[in-house]
């Protein structure tokens, strides 16, 4: 389900933007992902490997979770595209698109656990992307929008890819 489309700063203005939505479970984890587009307008997307802590093998795009220390989303999320994506590839986030939610089986700890995904756009402006985590990360692939097969996607991505086609 999207949650909302206008960008919030940190992990305050989210708590606030969701006090009063009761199906939200209070021990929500936070993930920021950015749909990176090369400058022949495809998406980059991460095979995930086989330490992920879910979907494994699936399609995703660049990001993760938000840490305690992160002073905001983007800070967040640069930090995520570096650790994963290596220091050469400079890739500029353009804007924020959505947020939605999403459950998965953590295979790590053998439980549920409930995101709420923070979705924004992001163009690989030059270099090269490395794989940082070869246990994570697979390779990074590259399609056109409305040319990805769908079942090759996390469930998550799936829902975030559809939310982007439409408005990209």
């Amino acid at each position: 389900m999207e949650l909302f489309s206008h960008e919030i700063r940190d992990m305050n203005e989210l708590k606030e933007v969701l006090k009063n939505n009761k199906e939200i479970p209070e021990n929500y984890n936070v993930a920021v992902i950015a749909a990176v587009f090369d400058k022949e307008n495809k998406l980059i997307m991460q095979r995930r490997g086989p330490k992920c802590r879910d979907e494994r093998f699936k399609l995703e795009g660049i990001g993760g979770g938000v840490k305690n220390e992160d002073k905001d989303f983007r800070s967040a999320l640069n930090r995520e595209i570096l650790e994963e994506a290596g220091e050469d590839a400079v890739i500029k986030i353009e804007k924020f698109i959505t947020a939605i939610e999403e459950s998965t089986l953590d295979l790590r700890e053998n439980k549920e656990k409930y995101w709420i995904l923070l979705l924004y756009k992001g163009i690989l402006e030059e270099g090269k992307l490395k794989i940082m985590e070869p246990e994570k990360n697979l390779g990074f692939e590259r399609y056109k929008i409305g040319e990805l097969d769908e079942n090759e996607l996390s469930s998550a991505a799936k829902k975030l890819y559809n939310i982007l086609k439409e408005r990209i």
